[in-house]
């Protein structure tokens, strides 16, 4: 039975393969994007303020992509071993991961906001919209300091014990 709960760790990797191809498909699907923006602006099919949220949509898929490889590549430290990537890309616990994920959230949010506000809607939908951006966002920076909060409380308490990774196992 021991063995067989060690070895369930290795399920994570149908998330970090789902999480890769997705991550892919966005990078593919953002360069579309930005040719054919691009290619409108360039012809003039397209007035200053559609290409303004056309770019700005580029830059949600890109942001939505590298969110998806960041936390694929987390996920794989996490629960199978060690890989080869930069610092800001890994996590040492579940709680990192989910503070990394918001705050892609807090971007994203802020490029459709963005993208709203340049088409032109109502000044009372714009408002809704703001509001609820802003409460999200405040919720989401309320979470990461509780759970900062949290971890340096017990790294004060529990000052000898080290995290244990997935290498280590």
């Amino acid at each position: 039975m021991k063995w067989l709960i060690e070895k369930s760790r290795y399920l994570s990797l149908m998330g970090v393969a789902g999480l890769l191809v997705c991550a892919v498909t966005a990078f593919f699907l953002g360069a579309y994007k930005t040719f054919r923006t691009v290619q409108a602006i360039v012809l003039n099919d397209v007035r200053d303020d559609f290409a303004l949220i056309a770019l700005f949509d580029c830059l949600d898929t890109f942001l939505v992509a590298t969110a998806m490889m960041v936390i694929a590549v987390s996920l794989y430290e996490l629960f199978i071993g060690a890989l080869e990537v930069p610092d800001w890309m890994l996590v040492r616990n579940l709680s990192e991961l989910k503070a990394k994920f918001t705050f892609v959230i807090i971007p994203v949010m802020a490029v459709k906001f963005l993208q709203r506000l340049l088409s032109g809607e109502t000044a009372l939908e714009t408002l809704y919209l703001s509001v609820a951006v802003g409460v999200v966002a405040a919720a989401l920076a309320a979470f990461n300091y509780v759970s900062e909060k949290e971890k340096m409380d017990d790294l004060e308490i529990h000052p000898e014990e080290e995290e244990t990774r997935a290498q280590d196992l």
